[in-house]
């Protein structure tokens, strides 16, 4: 087992043919990592392009900079930052979750574009009547943010709960995708 940290995450990795790219959006910097055209990892950085590129070289020396192996993802994640819904159809390298955790993200997968739910909620719907607090633990390991959109779980009083990229980021994914806080009960996805 190799353990490399990838946004402040680490994330158990079996050796594969590794590829990386970062490009440039309105949110910050896009870090995707490929396994085997799975994906390994996602992350929104203010880091200079340069800056991460040497710590992705760094965490990933066997690993390839390559943009081209990003077709398919690449412009999904520019429509849905542009606004657009998305379903983000694209494998994902499951190694290093937990069997519950795994369980919470493809829960979380199911969450519409412009709907949110509570960490509770996906709880009750994975069979766990007071599992929230496990949930927001397993949303915070999440490597995959935007494809599966933990950004749509909120606390059970409708507030942002924790983000990886920060509250901030929270809020604005939320708005673009047509989300008021101020209004959350009539996003709610049961």
């Amino acid at each position: 087992m190799i353990c490399f940290i990838v946004g402040a995450k680490w994330r158990d990795v079996n050796l594969g043919q590794m590829a990386f790219t970062v490009q440039e959006s309105d949110l910050g910097n896009v870090v995707i990592v490929v396994k085997d055209s799975r994906l390994v990892s996602i992350d929104v950085s203010k880091e200079p392009i340069l800056t991460i590129q040497k710590q992705m070289r760094a965490v990933y020396p066997q690993g390839t900079e390559s943009a081209t192996i990003f077709k398919t993802l690449l412009p999904m994640i520019n429509l849905y930052l542009r606004g657009n819904k998305v379903e983000f159809a694209i494998d994902l390298d499951w190694n290093g979750l937990s069997d519950f955790g795994r369980s919470v993200l493809e829960e979380t997968r199911k969450i519409p574009y412009g709907r949110v739910s509570t960490y509770g909620s996906l709880g009750r719907r994975l069979g766990y009547a007071n599992a929230a607090r496990a949930v927001g633990q397993a949303l915070g390991r999440n490597p995959f943010p935007l494809v599966v959109p933990c950004h749509r779980v909120l606390r059970g009083d409708g507030t942002l709960g924790g983000f990886s990229m920060g509250l901030g980021l929270n809020e604005k994914l939320l708005s673009l995708e047509g989300v008021s806080l101020g209004r959350v009960q009539d996003f709610l996805f049961r």
